[in-house]
């Protein structure tokens, strides 16, 4: 029986597109969740679904007003339907950086005929940032989103050829993007794009832009979805104001309290490799970016240009940064250069991802060195072979699309994308042979079991230390003592659940008739030594849960 061409290319695009969504989710259950971010955000979830209160958040038991609430609801959802588990802590990250994904294919390809969608949604798979972006525990990849969401909707809104009633659907769908960005993680979902219209409006003088932004419907749409949670919140606590708007918002912006400081240039290394294997594309589509003309009144790659610049100085002029916050950036530049691709013969992505084989392969090769006591970094050797397979399979796709781009040079994307794909999920899947360095998974297992049954009338106690990881994993808050690390606003309303010191502890503890408590093990010899009456009941290298009973 004979295939037509046709035939051939769906089977091939239906296998392209199965293999990028099994490697892209297959991943989410190996690792156990780190601390602190992961096993924060999942607490917060599994906390909001065990009380049933979905205004407050709460973290190890307190009174958590850092950021809004989305990303918990929708987690908690996940662990309503799926159970809690590691895959469906991460699934929120995962399934918006894959929609995130899909949709700037979809829409790049209606902007411009000839930016190829699945060109660019393997741009997208295959770039390091947005593809770690999605598969860690973090807010960024919720952010990213949304803000990428808003863009695309105001972006189509002036797409050629939109009639007045699909434009005004994609404003609408801009601002509402915008209210759900904010309540991913607070007002940089509405300032940033902000900050970039005025940016390209005030470059391009055209102000007459900012008429069409249909602001009453608009900010009817914003507020009806932004506003309600806010309002039952404030309500409910009445210091949320400030801490959530003047400190966690101007001050951290502006103070180095935070202790994330770095300098000007930060994000600039950052993005570079970020945006591996596609960095070498990036001058020239930054160039032809800028200079393009405009389509239907407006400069769509300029505004990329301005989006990710706006994106990057912001967060650059800051006093706290951390790698995650210029992820939003991202999107932008990968549907530039996806739009102004150089092709065939003249795609350095090839060349690029050889060199990113070849450096995974050295890696590999001193794991074992890097690890060694006094070594700069946590890389046992068992983590070699990942590297190793990670290196080849990056090394043999660049070999591969450096001996087609002659003759097919729109499979160097394809080939290229899949390639760094794959070797990104290996590198990241063997993660977990450092689980135990980061995460209080392995410990807590050995004596709660995998189903995470453990006691939950008798005190638990983190002695001057707090894992983010350990009120995930035993299924109930722990009480801190002398050390709040960052619940200190939250203890501050509800101070009887901390306790501030070891002395205090140990009366404490000497009242229990049944306890439990996790602490280093330098601190357990020396409270053994004093006489502190205790067994152990588990340990690991970092960390000793001893049982009064």
């Amino acid at each position: 029986m004979n295939i037509s061409q046709q035939t051939r290319g769906r089977i091939g695009l239906t296998c392209l597109a199965v293999s990028v969504v099994l490697v892209w989710f297959c991943g989410l259950e190996w690792r156990a969740l780190f601390s602190p971010d992961e096993g924060r955000y999942a607490d917060i979830a599994r906390e909001m679904l065990q009380s049933g209160d979905w205004v407050t958040p709460r973290l190890n038991g307190l009174k958590y007003f850092e950021k809004p609430p989305l990303q918990y609801w929708a987690t908690a959802v996940a662990f309503a339907l799926f159970g809690a588990d590691e895959w469906t802590a991460r699934l929120w990250p995962a399934l918006t950086g894959f929609l995130g994904m899909v949709f700037t294919a979809l829409a790049g390809a209606r902007l411009a005929p000839r930016t190829r969608a699945v060109e660019t949604a393997l741009m997208f798979a295959g770039c390091w940032a947005y593809f770690l972006g999605a598969q860690f525990l973090t807010l960024d990849m919720g952010l990213t989103f949304f803000l990428t969401a808003a863009l695309l909707a105001f972006l189509l809104s002036r797409a050629p050829g939109t009639p007045p009633a699909a434009e005004r659907g994609w404003i609408l769908a801009a601002w509402a993007a915008m209210a759900l960005a904010v309540l991913s993680k607070g007002l940089v979902g509405v300032v940033l794009p902000a900050l970039a219209l005025l940016v390209y409006v005030a470059i391009e003088r055209d102000w007459r832009l900012l008429r069409r932004l249909l602001w009453w419907p608009g900010l009817t749409v914003f507020s009806v979805i932004a506003v309600p949670w806010f309002l039952l919140v404030q309500q409910r606590n009445p210091e949320f104001f400030r801490f959530f708007f003047i400190y966690e918002h101007f001050e951290r912006y502006l103070l180095p309290e935070h202790h994330r400081p770095g300098p000007w240039w930060y994000f600039a290394p950052v993005l570079l490799l970020g945006l591996m294997p596609w960095t070498a594309r990036l001058p020239g589509a930054l160039a032809r970016g800028w200079g393009a003309p405009a389509v239907a009144g407006l400069r769509v790659d300029r505004f990329l240009v301005i989006w990710a610049a706006v994106i990057t100085v912001f967060f650059s002029a800051s006093e706290s940064k951390l790698p995650g916050y210029v992820l939003p950036a991202v999107p932008a530049l990968l549907l530039l250069m996806a739009r102004n691709a150089p092709g065939g013969v003249r795609d350095p992505s090839a060349a690029t991802s050889l060199l990113a084989g070849a450096g995974l392969l050295a890696l590999a090769a001193l794991a074992p060195s890097l690890h060694a006591p006094g070594g700069p970094v946590a890389m046992p050797a068992a983590y070699s072979a990942w590297l190793l397979g990670a290196g080849s399979v990056l090394l043999a796709a660049a070999l591969a699309a450096l001996a087609l781009r002659r003759r097919a040079g729109a499979l160097t994307v394809a080939v290229v994308g899949m390639g760094s794909l794959l070797a990104l999920q290996l590198a990241l899947s063997g993660v977990h042979v450092l689980d135990q360095d980061f995460s209080s998974e392995r410990l807590i297992e050995r004596v709660a079991g995998e189903d995470k049954i453990f006691p939950r009338d008798p005190p638990f106690y983190s002695v001057a230390m707090f894992d983010h990881s350990v009120p995930f994993y035993l299924g109930r808050p722990v009480t801190l003592v002398g050390n709040k690390n960052e619940l200190g606003p939250g203890i501050a309303s509800e101070p009887d659940k901390y306790v501030r010191s070891l002395d205090e502890f140990v009366a404490r503890w000497n009242r229990d008739a049944e306890a439990f408590a996790i602490m280093s093990p330098s601190l357990y010899e020396k409270l053994r030594g004093e006489g502190l009456p205790c067994r152990v009941v588990v340990r690991d290298e970092r960390r000793v849960l001893i049982s009064r009973r």
